[in-house]
């Protein structure tokens, strides 16, 4: 069994971090802009960081959720301001 260095750790759960906030970023931005292409990604790069982290796991499950919120909503305020969806 093979034990991760802790540079390298720390290097992940940084990079880890950076995910969520660029999550977190495109989640605001599907709130006002196409919701069914950036909250997506949204969702796929806290999934990514959720993965990655032991440290921001807190903060990563927050991302997961914040997008996930964030699709949701963008979605409805698409429909209701009849947006573009894409």
């Amino acid at each position: 069994m093979s034990t991760v260095p802790a540079a390298q750790r720390d290097r992940a759960d940084m990079v880890a971090g950076f995910l969520c906030a660029f999550s977190f970023t495109f989640s605001a931005l599907a709130l006002v802009r196409t919701p069914g292409l950036l909250a997506p990604v949204a969702i796929l790069l806290a999934l990514v960081a959720a993965r990655m982290t032991e440290r921001h796991s807190k903060l990563a499950a927050i991302a997961v959720a914040v997008s996930a919120l964030a699709f949701f909503f963008g979605m409805l305020i698409s429909i209701s301001t009849d947006s573009p969806i894409y």
